[in-house]
């Protein structure tokens, strides 16, 4: 995830009240650490192992970064730990609340899950093909009185050798077995599945053969459209009105995949031969309410602008076609929506997620108590199942604040969130107020520019200080950058989700709980971090087709059963108030959380995470991803502050690697004889662009600090050593680029660590 450099920007928004922390669960105020001991362990699902849990003392709690290198040999062996502060550790929550307003990210819990979104992504396919064929179904067949998963048929089918050997073999009846369909519930199973086969997903199969089951080239153009306002886009055929549609064709749902049903248009209303795909899929329409509106300057396949009258615009991304181009060509104008063939192809290519609505702490926890009180009524109607969790009085009873009816046990939680996000066909939308920077909202912690008497503004654990303490690294680096130097805060709701993700640069996070629910976490140690990547590729190979850098997006999420069925360790830990969690150098995690609760996160990074940050370097240039701060320079300033880093086994270890790379990189472009001048020779260019952002490669974005390549026609790009040749591929008139000389720094490294 991209960090930002942070601004001096306070929240200025109108004042309210002030949030009553009564109403959440807060820090317990007597011996936090024998209550949380002594807490009974819950259920884990899928047999995960616990992540380790810290009890320091006072004394060991005096300094953080030397508590976290003491516990690190047992704590990184499963990427993630939680401490517990000792008795006595009770901050003020310091966050301005009469000015605080956040916005939120929506989620959507069963596009989050990879495996599920890849089930959804096909079905959206379906739909939009089946649109665009003209004849809409907007109902999903059933059996066994639930809707038959088409993804995990055409599946089944693919696996048998396909459609043809299924039907020669009789093999539906095994497939429908396969997919759990009791057969005596279902007397005419095989008959069932045949025909849904034969009738939704045959003809999509038989389109994609035809487009290579790839999309065709004119989707990059489209990609990133779907971001507009839908409103915008819906139905814009033609400058006429359209016809009112048939009764039987609409329908209140929302539109999109969310809402997608699938219904079976008779056979006797079906008209064209069967190369024509006849059979349809469809979502609700809404065209008779089109508009007019402005039709584009040309067809996207003859780039002719004539004849616009006859103009089709695709309902996903906005371009039109003649209706008289198409293959086969259209007759009469959709009542239905209509989509071209790339977004067909392409649906959820471009996933993410949307921007919510903003709220007060007062107002959002209004939300998201309404929501879970809906969601576990049983539990507040006081119907709990007389066989519920263990634990659950115990939980309630550790935890400070109100004992509000319905406390839910965090293990049927937990058990409804990883339903949810498995399930297809029932959606749930949840909000979260996530990446919040401090440096514009406020920290939950005191800061000493607004209470310098307050002596937690100083404390060591203090997520503001702790970046900053003598063993830590960003000492040395000259920019402030939010979320990693300073914190960023989380606001979240009952089943509000952090995807699998490891840090910025591979280094340390700690975060802390302020107040609230529980937050639960999953962990893969850093060892494993090459099998759990291995494992999520195998998993959706699709969605990795579609987004190559999908690992550092922050939007998937892989059940941890998958996982540890293809050998990853996962563990897990549940953070209450007043608690840390500490993930290590290049661990995955994830989690969700349970309820209503307030966190903030922060960076740091030791000498043990110098090979992880060099490794991190090296991925960000493979993946073409922005990078935080530049490594090299990192190196440098250590160098140049402190001299007894040159005598330290690590520090050198990561200078010659540095060294070893620029030497080699410089001795390869100097074969092409390029003119050498000191970067202060360089003509600035456009004064506006920052420096940081002048020094990084056009091609990878990795920083180029100790040399470049640049064109003299464009001072603005330039390129790093390893794509020195693509600077002359960018020139056409201009010739010949700049390398910045070695600097005395590096002479001095060169001598000390290479001798």
């Amino acid at each position: 995830m991209k960090r930002v450099r942070a601004s001096n920007v306070g929240s200025n928004g109108p004042v309210g009240p002030e949030f009553d922390l009564s109403g959440v669960r807060t820090v317990p105020q007597q011996n936090p650490q024998m209550k949380a001991y002594h807490l009974p362990p819950r259920k884990h699902m899928f047999g995960l192992q616990p992540a380790p849990i810290f009890y320091p003392t006072a004394e060991e709690f005096k300094d953080p970064l030397a508590f976290i290198q003491k516990i690190r040999p047992e704590a990184e062996s499963a990427g993630l730990c939680k401490i517990v502060p000792p008795e006595g550790w009770n901050p003020p929550f310091a966050l301005d609340t009469k000015r605080f307003r956040f916005k939120t990210r929506i989620q959507q819990l069963n596009s989050l899950e990879g495996k599920t979104r890849t089930n959804l992504n096909y079905l959206d396919q379906l739909r939009r093909f089946h649109s665009q064929q003209g004849q809409p179904i907007t109902k999903v067949p059933q059996l066994d009185h639930r809707p038959i998963d088409l993804f995990g048929l055409r599946h089944e089918v693919a696996v048998r050798g396909g459609y043809q050997k299924v039907n020669s073999r009789k093999l539906w009846a095994e497939i429908g077995r396969v997919m759990k369909y009791d057969r005596k519930t279902c007397t005419s199973m095989s008959n069932s599945l045949k025909s849904t086969y034969q009738k939704i997903i045959l003809p999509f199969d038989l389109y994609l053969a035809k487009h290579g089951g790839a999309m065709p080239e004119m989707k990059q153009a489209s990609v990133g459209t779907e971001s507009e306002d839908a409103s915008l886009r819906r139905s814009k055929r033609q400058r006429l009105s359209l016809p009112s549609t048939d009764s039987l064709h609409s329908s209140p749902a929302a539109e999109g995949r969310s809402s997608m049903q699938l219904y079976m248009v008779p056979s006797e209303q079906r008209s064209g031969s069967e190369e024509a795909l006849a059979i349809t899929v469809s979502s609700p329409s809404t065209a008779a309410e089109s508009t007019a509106t402005t039709v584009p300057e040309a067809c996207e396949i003859c780039k002719s602008g004539e004849n616009d009258d006859s103009m089709l615009i695709c309902d996903g991304c906005d371009r039109g076609f003649h209706m008289y181009c198409l293959n086969p060509p259209l007759d009469a104008i959709p009542t239905n929506d209509w989509y071209c063939d790339s977004c067909v192809l392409g649906a959820g290519a471009d996933f993410g997620f949307e921007d919510g609505a903003e709220y007060t702490l007062e107002e959002f926890k209004v939300k998201c108590d309404e929501f879970k009180r809906r969601t576990f009524s049983q539990y507040y109607e006081g119907k709990v199942p007389n066989d519920g969790p263990r634990g659950a009085r115990e939980v309630a009873s550790y935890l400070a604040g109100p004992q509000m009816e319905g406390r839910v046990p965090e293990d049927v939680v937990e058990e409804e969130f990883w339903r949810l996000v498995a399930s297809p066909y029932e959606d749930v939308e949840v909000e979260y107020g996530a990446d919040l920077h401090s440096a514009q909202h406020g920290s939950g912690f005191p800061i000493i520019e607004r209470l310098p008497l307050e002596s937690y503004a100083r404390h060591p654990w203090n997520l503001n200080v702790l970046p900053f303490q003598q063993a830590s690294l960003f000492n040395y680096i000259r920019q402030d950058i939010s979320g990693m130097m300073s914190p960023w805060i989380y606001v979240g709701m009952c089943f509000s989700t952090f995807c699998w993700h490891n840090e910025d640069h591979y280094t340390y996070s700690v975060n802390y709980q302020h107040w609230g629910d529980t937050k639960t976490w999953y962990g893969v140690p850093g060892r494993h971090a090459d099998m759990f990547e291995e494992a999520m590729r195998q998993t959706v190979p699709q969605l990795f087709e579609e987004q190559p850098d999908l690992l550092f997006q922050l939007v998937t999420m892989l059940s941890p059963d998958v996982l540890v069925r293809r050998g990853v360790d996962v563990f897990t830990c549940d953070q209450r108030a007043g608690e840390f969690v500490v993930t290590f150098p290049q661990s995955y995690h994830a989690g969700f959380n349970q309820g209503f609760n307030f966190n903030e996160a922060v960076n740091f990074a030791t000498s043990d995470w110098m090979p992880y940050g060099t490794s991190s370097v090296h991925r960000y240039q493979q993946y073409g991803r922005n990078p935080v701060f530049s490594h090299d320079e990192l190196l440098m300033t250590m160098c140049e502050e402190k001299a007894e880093f040159l005598k330290q086994e690590w520090f050198q270890r990561a200078a010659a690697e540095m060294l070893g790379r620029e030497l080699a990189g410089r001795a390869r472009v100097r074969r092409e004889r390029l003119r050498e001048v000191s970067w202060d020779d360089v003509e600035v260019g456009d004064s506006d662009i920052p420096d940081d952002m002048r020094q990084q490669c056009l091609t990878c974005k990795a920083f180029s600090y100790l040399s470049a390549v640049m064109c003299s026609c464009s001072p603005n790009y330039v390129s790093c050593l390893l794509h020195s040749d693509k600077v002359s591929q960018a020139t056409i008139k201009h010739l010949r680029s700049t390398t910045m000389p070695m600097s005395e720094a590096v002479l001095i490294l060169a001598e000390l660590v290479l001798m």
